[in-house]
C-alpha cells in the first residue's frame, strides 16, 4: 500500500469514526425517552433496525461507540504502519 492510499484509508476511516461516535451520541442522549414502543435506527442511510425496543437503545449506543473506536484505531494503525516502517527501515 503506497503513502497516498494509507492516508485515504486513513481518512475515510476517520469519517466513519465521527460519524459512528455522533450516531452513538444521538442513541445515547435519546435514552429510553422514545413515543411508542422503540425506534429505528439508521447510519448512513441504511437501515439497521426498524424496531429496537426502549430498553436496548443504549446497547445499541454502546455499539456504535466501540464501532467507532475500533474504526480509530485501525486508522492510526494504518498510518502508523507507515511511520513504523520508515524507522525501521533507517536503522
Amino acid at each position: 500500500m503506497n503513502n497516498v492510499s494509507r492516508w485515504i484509508v486513513a481518512f475515510t476511516l476517520m469519517t466513519f469514526t465521527v460519524l459512528l461516535f455522533k450516531n452513538g451520541i444521538d442513541l445515547w442522549s435519546l435514552g429510553t425517552n422514545v413515543d411508542g414502543e422503540g425506534i429505528g435506527v439508521y447510519f448512513l442511510g441504511f437501515e439497521v433496525n426498524d424496531r429496537v425496543p426502549e430498553g436496548n437503545i443504549p446497547l445499541y449506543a454502546k455499539g456504535f461507540f466501540i464501532s467507532s473506536l475500533v474504526a480509530f484505531f485501525v486508522s492510526i494503525v494504518t498510518v502508523g504502519i507507515k511511520f513504523g516502517s520508515k524507522a525501521s527501515s533507517s536503522h
